[in-house]
């Protein structure tokens, strides 16, 4: 490859662009976070020397990348990485030219797919391409009418929520804090959801962080302040929690210990010299969110007639 020194330019990556998702695309990194990211290239604006065929080189270039970051070296290493939100990712290659991942997304693009891609950002690379292709992406992530497979993906997930109501009790010891009822998975769902319900007519809702956006939520007046606030202090005190699991052996762990001796270790991280009191701050938070969530769906019309406008 050419050095950024040797070519004006250069360090632009003309042609490549990393797409930062998930927590590295909203910045919400935990302590022992991998980095979920895409890759994509156009051949067209690529800078690269006669005969070199641009899909093996881009892919070439990307597993040097990947190894970079996230190879174990005598000092550590930077990041495990995951690349599986790309399109299809059994499938297809690691890095994607854009024209592929265009007609994937208008073809095929599922609306789990849109709800990853409400945090895509431009990480690396070819800024103006990037930005670019997310632009061309918008019309899928940001509907203007909310459609027949939409209203029935949440259908289905209000169906998951009422099948678990009433059932199984929270618990703290063994509870998974991210994907775990009332944990931070559900707060992050929560404002998600109706970002993909009414960003495409308000585009303010189009934010990136969990915290913005339901202060953004309650600012229009979509859920209220009361909400809003409970699920932001809820969603401080969990991140909280799980970056402290997380620094015990830098494993990226979300299971809250079963064992007393751990479970004080991580009440004395979490800056409680009480244990019970650390699991009933816990149990209080998990127990809000849960409501909150729950009610979020008693609020969505079992049935629709018609394709509906978004006001």
């Amino acid at each position: 490859m050419t050095s950024a020194q040797e070519a004006p330019g250069a360090e632009e990556a003309p042609g490549y662009f990393v797409i930062a998702m998930g927590k590295l695309g909203a910045m919400e990194l935990n302590y022992s976070s991998d980095i979920d990211f895409m890759v994509f290239y156009d051949a067209d604006q690529a800078e690269l020397a006669e005969g070199v065929e641009p899909s093996s080189f881009f892919v070439k270039l990307t597993r040097e990348l990947v190894r970079l970051v996230q190879e174990q070296t005598g000092d550590g290493y930077a990041y495990r990485t995951d690349l599986r939100l790309r399109p299809d990712p059994g499938a297809t290659q690691i890095a994607l030219s854009t024209d592929a991942g265009l007609t994937y997304y208008e073809s095929f693009g599922q609306n789990w797919e849109r709800a990853a891609l409400i945090k895509a950002r431009i990480a690396a690379g070819d800024a103006a391409l990037g930005a670019a292709f997310l632009d061309q992406l918008a019309p899928f992530i940001w509907r203007k009418y909310l459609d027949f497979a939409a209203v029935a993906d949440i259908h289905a997930m209000k169906r998951r929520v009422h099948a678990f109501k009433g059932h199984g009790a929270i618990a703290v010891g063994g509870h998974d804090i991210k994907l775990g009822r009332g944990g931070i998975r559900d707060i992050e769902f929560f404002a998600q959801t109706q970002q993909l319900i009414a960003g495409g007519r308000h585009p303010e809702l189009r934010t990136r962080g969990t915290l913005k956006t339901l202060a953004r939520l309650a600012e229009g007046g979509w859920i209220e302040s009361q909400a809003a606030d409970d699920l932001g202090q809820a969603y401080l005190f969990l991140r909280r929690v799980e970056n402290r699991l997380q620094m015990v052996g830098d494993q990226q762990t979300h299971i809250i210990p079963d064992d007393k001796n751990e479970l004080d270790r991580v009440a004395r991280l979490c800056g409680f010299s009480d244990t019970d009191a650390f699991g009933d701050a816990l149990l209080a938070r998990f127990k809000l969110v849960e409501a909150h969530y729950g009610a979020l769906f008693e609020k969505i019309p079992e049935q629709q007639t018609s394709r509906p406008e978004l006001s």
